[in-house]
């Protein structure tokens, strides 16, 4: 048997989570074929003689943890910032470990949801939650008080990016989408060796719906960092706003405005990052290789 002590050293086979383990909410992915999955990675490894050691990180994507609440306030219209905090001893020592991009499983009760945190630090996570007048689980997280409990697994996304390997990066969202793309863009324009040139391009109903305004206009403050955002109703509200260092243009994201970008890029030396929903997901990236782009990732 394995001591706690050698699971730093030695890659053992991942732990077997109880069939009760599972929620029955759909969670994609779902935490029986996540062991399934890296069961069979680890197999794989131990018929080619591979041996690699186990990250240690807080978090793990086949069994809960437990965080609590340590705030929840309202950020824009429809959208509340939730802040949350690892509940427990750190075993020896772990951190927090993710990538800009990766999501996680929150779970409360029989209910469960994937979200992208937007930023975290070795214990805590910080989530942008579009409520949504009918949606349990946002109206849960809406209401939420401090300590409140909530159980969370993951990290979970394939997309890794290496530092300089395109020459720019365009990123396409609507709605909360923007959560999986905005810790790349952040990222990427803080590091100072980074000449990676980012053109973000996010949708929403209304000015007044537009999270992480105050964050986006810091970003534009850098010279690699270009942002529009598409607004697609023409409210009163919205007449006389604007947003200093960041275009606004009254139309959806739309076939012509995808195409007008992707003609400002050379392909081959062009990433394009797609969040949104299914049909705009889908959309988007057929638009992307009709222009004979083949870098891209869509976050799903």
């Amino acid at each position: 048997m394995i001591s706690e002590k050698d699971e730093d050293y030695y890659d053992s086979r991942p732990e077997t989570p109880p069939a009760e383990s599972c929620c029955g909410s759909g969670c994609n992915p779902c935490i029986l074929d996540v062991q399934k999955k890296l069961l069979k990675e680890w197999e794989e490894r131990r018929k080619n003689n591979t041996n690699v050691a186990p990250i240690k990180n807080l978090i793990s994507q086949i069994s809960f943890d437990t965080f609590i609440v340590s705030d929840v306030y309202k950020h824009c219209k429809d959208y509340v910032f939730v802040q949350l905090e690892y509940k427990g001893n750190r075993k020896n020592n772990r951190c927090l470990q993710m990538a800009p991009g990766q999501y996680i499983i929150l779970c409360s009760g029989n209910l469960s949801r994937p979200y992208t945190p937007i930023s975290w630090s070795n214990i805590s996570l910080l989530l942008l939650v579009k409520v949504y007048p009918l949606g349990k689980f946002s109206q849960l997280l809406n209401n939420a008080k401090r300590n409140d409990e909530f159980k969370v697994r993951g990290p979970y996304g394939d997309f890794r990016y290496n530092c300089n390997s395109f020459q720019q990066i365009i990123m396409f969202s609507i709605g909360s989408g923007i959560a999986a793309v905005y810790p790349l863009a952040k990222a990427i324009v803080e590091n100072e060796i980074e000449e990676t040139k980012i053109n973000f391009i996010a949708g929403f109903r209304s000015i007044l719906c537009v999270p992480l305004k105050k964050e986006l206009r810091n970003l534009s403050d850098y010279w690699n960092f270009t942002c529009t955002l598409h607004i697609s109703e023409n409210l009163i509200s919205d007449s006389n706003q604007s947003i200093h260092g960041i275009n606004i243009e009254k139309e959806r994201i739309n076939k012509q405005s995808v195409y007008n970008y992707l003609q400002s890029g050379k392909s081959e030396t062009t990433l394009v990052l797609i969040c949104g929903t299914d049909e705009f997901n889908r959309s988007v990236e057929q638009w992307s290789l009709e222009n004979n782009y083949s870098h891209i990732h869509v976050f799903k």
